[in-house]
This record gives structure tokens, C-alpha cells and sequence, in this order.
């Protein structure tokens, strides 16, 4: 059986699942003084981890998935993941909390201040879906982009630092393992909790012993907009996530469950009998992530058309939240779980305005992502209807005291989309370059036609950015302070070597996407850096073969103006290295006339001319 929870507010979700600690899965949570839900006697704690860029997609996916799945259930449903002595109890069913916490894939930054800097579409698209619960519930209920509903009201937005720091990162977690693997330390507890600010992140680990369990070194991971992990070492079988496997020899990773729209690569089983309890969906031809999370939370009866009405006290984490008729502005349940569903639909729709561009993308948009959109259009208008019903004394800016109940989603995908576009301003070249980047390892096959046997293997990485190849030149002269007039390799090269060897990596593809002024034309462009010579051929096989998959033209955007010149021949496209330098052996830059080619499309191509695979 199966004990669906009310739905509670998105940043209450957040913290608790944030600050609960690791791996306690034997710890009992108090007891509720509800009758209408059983009282969970254990828990098991689920990772939900998206891809290693940490983009929206990825980002919302998990907290989406998270936030819907956890749930209390019966021992004779639960998997493999939780304990023996957990799952039964002289043989009575016991009830399971099994709690699903949002991890973001970023291990070197921790959230707060960092993550709303590199990540402020992000915190931009959480703001405008929990706007309606801050202080006098002005920020986004209106049909605007989500903002307060005057100009009055802006002094109430939630602060962007606390905002990131409601989310878990990898480096986070790793920081909290160490800990409980380590045992107490003195003023650990306090160093943590100036560190998050909220008394609700207090650590937990001053019983913990120094030898951790077998239990404690397992982390149950649910995948969501990825379907491998890395090899390490490159070629060899073992599985992990870089930044926290390395820096905790012993953990052990079960994979639960995984939800992609990448192509399979044969990592996650389809069928794994030993967790029932979520999915393994893995779809290609879907614009978004977050529309499979839904279309299959919706499938499992996680998310439902209705709005769950039941008063009864919920529990999450290690503490119980009770969400009764006590809201001065929402009194009715069925009201609240309106209003608290609409936050979450709110930044779901985020993920998939932002991926489809507002679903427009020509050969992006599936049935899929239309369906979860219009499903999530009607949570978003009874959140609406639910919010202005309720709300005394009238909102700002309504002579009815029904306030606007229209829903403005090209309002709200301009503001995300805005912030998106002017992430990378304020960051270094090289932290632009690594904001939405993702790496490969495989064998590198120096003639399609021989054996792969005894070959090399070769480490690639792919760069996506929202702005034109001539804004990243200008950027790296301007942080080098390089005096010229005129776009030259030189700065650049220097900065691409940089990273390559940062990274430790063989080739790196840098994608850019950007709209034109004031056309908003839509425009892409392609750049292949080679630092290991033994690339090269395969490199040139993939020219040959993009030409036609990707409609490649060599050259680059002088700028975004829509009336910019497009250069065939510019300095940016000759050969690295032609001139004498060591700074690598091989450049290639083009503009990608197939706009609706992503790095889903251009990943696989690139990865079957290195392996000598069939395009």
C-alpha cells in the first residue's frame, strides 16, 4: 500500500529535505497524531541526481521527481534499498518514509551565494514559482511573469543567496559524509550551521560513530536526465559520481531508478525487479526531462488531475509538518494543496519553456512535453483561481479583489529566458566555459574499419553557452587584458588549452545558441578544439559528416545584431597550431545552419567518429 502526503509548500519541501541528515535510514521520525495516515516507523532515503552540467532541466527534474515521490509506504512494497530490519518487524508490515532529496550534480560548489551566481535562471524560476507564499503573497499571482504585483512589493522578493541554499549540491553532501563518516568534530555543528543560516540544517551527526556501516557507505540514487555514470578509470567497470565517489573510497551506489531523454547507452537496467518503487524511462525525441518526470509521476498516481483535500498531518524529513486550515489567506485543504501544487507546476513549466523556447523549437516539441505543459497550465490557473479566491484584503493592483487570473507564460519565459541569457556576464571565461558542460569517455578508433582491440581511449567534453563565439573572444581579451584591435586566436587558444588541461581531456566542442536583435532570430554556432593530435583524423571525419547532419558553413557571428556579417574566412577558423604555437593541434569553427541540432544530436556524432562507430 501506498500513502500519498498532502502537498506542502515547494521551499518547506526544500529545506527539510536539504537539512535531514544522511543516510539515517534506521532513525524513526516522531510520531504523527494524525489517524488517516499510519505512522512511518523508518525511513529510506533516496538521492535524486541529475546530469553533471546541473542544468534547469536537470536541476528541476530532480526536485520535481522528489517532491511528488516521496511518500510513506507499506514494508511489503518497498525494495531492496532499505534494511532488513527495517522492512519487517516479527513479521508485521512496518510503514516506510521513503524520502527523496533533490541533489544537484556540482562538486565543487555549494549552495547559497555560488549557486544563485552560477545558476541565477535557477534561482530566477524557483523565485517566480514560490513568489505567491512570501510576505503578503504578492510575487507572481497575477498573470505577469511572476514578479510582485507592484512595483511596491519588490522589497518582499526572497532573497536570492536563501533561495540557493534551500537546494543540496554534491560538494554539500560530500562536505556531510565526510563528517558522518568521520565522527564529531568540535564546533562541526556550529560551522554548519552559520555556514546554511537556518536552524533547520543544525547537524545531526554528534552520534554518529567513527566506523560508518555498511548501511551508511550505500546511497540510493534515482537518475534523472542522464542514464550513465563515469568509468573509473576510464576503461575500466567501476561506476561513480565524479566528486564524491573519489573523496569517499567504500560508497557504495544503487541505482533505483532512472528518468532520460538522452540516448540509452546501456548503463540502467530497464527492468530492475529489486526496485519496484520508481521508474526506468528512458526516452529519446523529448524535448524536456522534466515533461517525462511528469508524464510518468502522473502514470504512477504521484501527481494526480485532482488536488489532494485530505487535512491530515504530513511527514517529512525528520520532523512533522502539519498543514491544516490555519493559512490566513488559503483556509480551505483542498484550497492549499491548489495553491502548493501550482508552486511546483509553476517551476516545472520553467524547465520546459526554457528547453522547447516556450514551445517554439522546431523539431523539439513532442506530444509529450504539449501534454505536460497543458497539465500543467491547469494546476498553474487553480493555484491562481485558489490564491485570489482566498485572498483578503484585496491584492495590490485588483479593484475586484480577484486580482489577475490570467496565466502569462510568455511573460514568465522572458524573465527566465532573460536571466539565462545574462548568466555567463558576471563569470570568468573559464567558469563560462564549465557552467553547462558535459564529458565522454571512450575508445578512440583511428580507422573506422579497424578493431577497436588495443586502442586508446579518448576524453571529450562539450560547452554550451547562450552567447556568440565573438562575445567569448571579446570576453577572454577583456579578463586577459590584451591589447588589440581586431578577434584574434591567440587569447582564446590560450584559454581553451587551459581548460583541456584543467579537465585533463583530449578535444573540447564549444556550442553557442543566442537570438539575434532586435529579430530575435535563433542562430548556433560550432567550435572543436584538439589538443591530442591522435584526434584528428577522427575529428575530420566528423567534419565530413556534420556538413550534412548539422549543415555546417565555416566561419562565425561577428555579433547578435541581426544584420551582423557572417564571416566564412575569419582568423577564428584557421588551424590551431599553423602558426608554430604549442597551444594545441587542431581548431574548427562553423556556423550550424540546423538550428534544431542540440547537444543531444551533436554528442552522439561526435562520439561515433571518435570510436569509429556508424553515423
Amino acid at each position: 500500500t501506498v500513502t500519498l502526503t498532502q502537498r506542502t509548500d515547494l521551499l518547506r519541501f526544500l529545506k527539510q529535505a536539504c537539512s535531514s541528515s544522511p543516510l539515517l535510514s534506521q532513525q524513526s521520525p516522531p510520531i504523527s497524531t494524525s489517524s488517516s495516515i499510519p505512522v512511518p516507523q523508518s525511513k529510506c532515503q533516496i538521492y535524486v541526481l541529475g546530469n553533471p552540467s546541473a542544468d534547469l532541466d536537470s536541476i528541476i527534474s530532480a526536485i520535481i521527481y522528489s517532491y511528488f515521490a516521496t511518500r510513506v509506504v507499506s514494508s511489503a512494497s518497498t525494495d531492496a534499498s532499505s534494511s532488513p530490519s527495517s522492512s519487517r518487524n516479527g513479521g508485521k508490515e512496518k510503514s516506510i518514509l521513503r524520502q527523496y532529496i533533490p541533489l544537484i550534480y556540482l562538486p565543487d560548489v555549494h549552495a547559497g551565494k555560488e549557486l544563485a551566481r552560477l545558476r541565477p535562471e535557477f534561482v530566477t524560476a524557483l523565485r517566480l514559482a514560490v513568489g505567491w507564499d512570501r510576505r503578503g503573497r504578492g510575487g507572481g499571482g497575477g498573470g505577469g511573469g511572476g514578479g510582485g504585483v507592484t512595483d511596491s512589493w519588490e522589497d518582499q522578493k526572497v532573497d536570492d543567496e536563501e533561495l540557493g541554499r534551500c537546494v543540496l549540491t554534491t560538494a554539500d553532501l560530500k562536505e556531510t559524509l565526510m563528517v558522518s563518516w568521520a565522527g564529531p568534530r568540535k564546533g562541526r555543528e556550529k560551522e554548519m550551521t552559520d555556514k546554511r543560516n537556518d536552524e533547520d540544517t543544525i547537524s545531526q551527526n554528534e552520534n554518529n560513530s567513527s566506523n560508518p556501516s555498511e548501511e551508511q557507505k550505500s546511497l540510493n540514487v534515482m537518475m534523472v536526465d542522464w542514464n550513465v555514470m563515469p568509468k573509473v578509470p576510464p576503461n575500466g567497470d567501476v561506476r561513480v559520481i565524479e566528486g564524491l565517489s573519489d573523496a569517499l573510497p567504500g560508497l557504495h551506489l544503487s541505482i533505483v531508478g532512472c528518468i532520460d531523454h538522452h540516448e540509452d547507452e546501456a548503463f540502467v537496467s530497464r527492468n530492475i525487479p529489486l526496485h519496484p518503487m520508481d521508474p526506468c524511462c528512458i526516452e529519446t525525441g523529448i524535448g524536456s526531462c522534466t515533461s517525462l518526470v511528469i508524464r510518468e509521476l502522473r502514470a504512477a498516481g504521484l501527481w494526480t488531475d485532482e488536488s489532494s483535500s485530505s487535512s491530515y498531518t504530513t511527514t517529512f524529513g525528520m520532523e512533522t509538518l502539519t498543514n491544516s486550515s490555519n493559512d490566513p489567506l488559503l483556509r480551505d485543504s483542498k484550497d492549499l494543496s491548489s495553491f502548493h501544487e501550482a508552486q511546483v507546476a509553476k517551476l516545472a513549466m520553467a524547465a520546459i519553456l526554457v528547453d522547447t523556447a516556450n514551445m517554439t523549437a522546431k523539431g523539439k516539441v513532442s506530444a509529450v512535453d504539449t501534454a505536460a505543459v497543458q497539465f500543467l497550465e491547469t494546476k498553474i490557473q487553480a493555484g491562481i483561481s485558489a490564491h485570489f479566491r482566498d485572498a483578503k484584503p484585496k491584492c495590490p493592483g485588483s479593484s475586484s479583489g480577484k486580482g489577475n487570473l490570467d496565466w502569462d507564460r510568455q511573460a514568465f519565459y522572458d524573465e527566465i529566458a532573460k536571466a539565462k541569457e545574462n548568466s555567463v556576464d558576471n563569470l570568468t571565461v573559464l567558469e563560462v566555459l564549465g557552467r553547462d558542460y558535459k564529458e565522454w569517455t571512450d575508445t578512440l578508433v583511428s580507422k573506422p574499419s579497424a578493431s577497436s582491440s588495443g586502442d586508446p581511449t579518448v576524453k571529450f567534453g562539450i560547452c554550451c553557452m547562450v552567447k556568440p563565439l565573438s562575445w567569448l573572444v571579446e570576453k577572454c581579451i577583456q579578463e586577459s587584458k590584451a591589447a588589440t584591435d581586431k578577434p584574434t586566436t591567440k587569447t582564446l587558444l590560450k584559454y581553451l588549452s587551459l581548460f583541456v588541461r584543467q579537465r585533463d581531456i583530449d578535444l573540447v566542442a564549444i556550442m553557442t545558441a543566442f537570438r539575434t536583435e532586435p529579430t530575435r532570430e535563433f542562430r548556433r554556432e560550432l567550435l572543436i578544439y584538439v589538443l591530442n593530435r591522435g584526434c584528428v583524423p577522427a575529428t575530420e571525419r566528423f567534419e565530413t559528416a556534420a556538413v550534412g547532419e548539422l549543415g555546417l558553413e565555416e566561419g562565425i557571428w561577428t555579433s547578435t545584431d541581426a544584420d551582423a556579417d557572417w564571416i566564412r574566412d575569419p582568423p577564428l577558423s584557421t588551424r590551431a597550431g599553423a602558426n608554430g604555437e604549442d597551444e594545441g593541434c587542431y581548431m574548427r569553427v562553423w556556423r550550424q545552419k540546423d538550428v534544431s541540432k542540440s547537444r543531444k544530436q551533436v554528442a552522439p556524432l561526435l562520439r561515433s567518429t571518435l570510436n569509429g562507430g556508424r553515423l
